[in-house]
């Protein structure tokens, strides 16, 4: 109160301030309207798409919106039913008692469908025989694919796509041994059949219970190696229109092996190498495309 008493005061015996202070009055009510208005237009101009770098809530133009890229995250989990898969640990599958102790699967030409935009995830210096950027080896070791997308508006994500195998176009064009690095270099266990055509689209390995009573008395080996362009499958898995953020994406399918190998008979069914076993290759293939689910 003693401030205030002072000021008023000094206002009262200063004639100067009385001359001053009413002038300064005049001269703000005059700038308070055109700042006011500057502002208000400054949120009126602000941008109003939610997936945008400098989205304003109050906002409405679209030509104001900063734009980046969305990191996008892919995560492949492998499964058996509800429980995770770990190499070289007993599972049980179709009843019997499995360890596996590898698995390699190729997903190419990974996509997403924005609004009614179907957007592949490759960049764009890269053709087809010899992009990398929009597919996966998956594996234990290599469980999440990355990429990025740059939108330039807001859009709703309705789906993913991608392909159970090698696409043709690097299937029948690329030689592995011209890779340095990813998912087409040579690789331990090959994924690349050397006296065929083309890379091998599904490799599992491991052990399973053959004994007539699944009492786990009788483990033998199996190989599953599918390939070839005619058993290459697409798959496409729904969203639910998930609206996008301006910062990251991030999706979880979970892999179920069990799934995977239904049906399969590991009484007599051990071994597939496409070629020598067509039936076998074409059940677990199919298989593939049920395997796959949002998690």
């Amino acid at each position: 109160m003693m401030i205030f008493e002072f000021l008023y005061k000094l206002y009262v015996n200063d004639m100067r301030l009385k001359q001053i202070i009413p002038l300064m009055m005049t001269r703000l009510f005059k700038i308070l309207p055109v700042v006011l208005i500057i502002f208000s237009s400054c949120s009126k101009d602000g941008c109003n798409q939610k997936m945008a770098f400098n989205y304003d809530p109050d906002g409405d133009s679209e030509e104001t919106c900063v734009w980046k890229p969305i990191d996008v995250k892919i995560a492949f989990n492998p499964m058996v039913g509800d429980q995770p898969l770990n190499l070289n640990e007993e599972n049980m599958v179709n009843g019997r008692a499995m360890k596996m102790d590898f698995y390699g699967i190729y997903f190419t030409e990974i996509a997403l469908q924005l609004d009614d935009q179907i957007v592949l995830l490759r960049n764009d210096n890269e053709d087809c025989v010899t992009a990398t950027s929009d597919a996966i080896l998956f594996e234990d070791v290599n469980r999440v694919f990355e990429s990025s997308y740059l939108p330039s508006a807001d859009v709703v994500l309705n789906n993913m796509q991608f392909n159970i195998g090698v696409d043709t176009c690097r299937n029948n064009g690329l030689d592995p041994s011209t890779q340095l690095s990813g998912p087409f270099a040579p690789h331990v266990p090959t994924m690349y059949w050397s006296w065929a055509s083309g890379y091998r689209f599904i490799s599992l390995n491991g052990m399973v219970d053959t004994s007539a009573n699944a009492d786990g008395s009788d483990m033998q080996n199996f190989e599953y190696h599918t390939g070839l362009n005619s058993l290459l499958r697409a798959v496409s898995i729904d969203l639910e229109s998930r609206e996008l953020s301006a910062n990251d994406l991030i999706i979880n399918l979970n892999v179920d092996f069990a799934k995977m190998l239904e049906g399969v008979d590991f009484t007599t069914e051990l071994s597939t190498h496409t070629f020598d076993n067509m039936p076998l290759a074409e059940k677990v293939t199919e298989n593939a495309l049920n395997a796959i689910t949002l998690d």
